[in-house]
């Protein structure tokens, strides 16, 4: 004898409106948990990439120095020459830019190293690459306050630095205005970066600190105030003697 077994036996019951209630909020606390974890290794990320882009240009630096004598990059005020473009025109940062692209900065394409991929900063001319980092501003004359390894036309010697390891070289420097291959904003110190407290989009991994590259080619996220050592103020101080800032004592 055979059984007839009704088909709608074998549909399967389907889910409530609680169910479906419950199963969406479940979901939505999962969500909840998992984006700020999300988001924190994105936040590490880009910092491990801004770490690796400070230690590529330290040791194009370095390359250069080897060959002049143990000076640093420097600029040029006259032609508008940087110091991100010696090291491009002599190819130690990976690049092998021309005459005509240091004389027309729109026509440098290539920012690699040189942009922070955390960075949000709009530039204000959009036709130019950004430049996420500078170089430690000093004068060549003392007892300046500015105490950092180079400016326009001068620049120290490495071996004349006398703790390379506590001792600034690059800094983050998101402005506006920092463009690849234009020597205005360049170099910089904190005399000039304490005028961005108020600029949330100038810090791009932490509010008041800066990633930065010691002499010795060290990459530290440090404070501006751990920069000053606890010697002033670094909010409203612009003296560089005795910080991290200071590359000549």
């Amino acid at each position: 004898m055979s059984i007839k077994v009704n088909s709608a036996s074998k549909m399967k019951h389907p889910f409530s409106l609680i169910e479906l209630l419950v199963i969406v909020a479940i979901i939505g606390i999962l969500a909840s948990l998992l984006l700020p974890v999300l988001g924190q290794a994105r936040k590490k990320s880009k910092l491990a990439l801004c770490t690796s882009n400070n230690k590529q240009i330290s040791i194009a630096i370095y390359m250069y120095t080897e060959d002049h004598d143990d000076y640093f990059p420097f600029s040029s005020e006259h032609n508008n020459t940087s110091w991100d473009d010696r090291l491009g025109i002599m190819e130690y940062d990976g690049r092998n830019i021309t005459a005509e692209q240091v004389d027309n900065k729109s026509k440098l394409t290539d920012a690699s190293i040189y942009e922070c991929p955390a960075s949000e900063v709009a530039l204000t001319n959009q036709n130019n690459q950004k430049r996420s980092y500078s170089l430690n501003y000093g004068k060549a004359h003392k007892p300046s306050q500015f105490r950092g390894i180079g400016t326009g036309s001068w620049s120290m010697k490495s071996n004349e630095v006398n703790d390379a390891s506590q001792s600034i070289m690059i800094t983050e420097n998101n402005k506006p205005g920092n463009y690849l291959g234009n020597n205005n904003n360049d170099f910089t110190n904190n005399n000039f970066i304490k005028a961005f407290y108020d600029t949330p989009d100038f810090w791009t991994h932490k509010y008041g600190q800066l990633n930065l590259s010691m002499i010795d080619g060290s990459v530290r996220i440090l404070s501006m105030q751990h920069s000053y050592l606890g010697l002033r103020d670094a909010t409203s101080s612009g003296n560089q003697i005795g910080t991290m800032w200071d590359c000549q004592d």
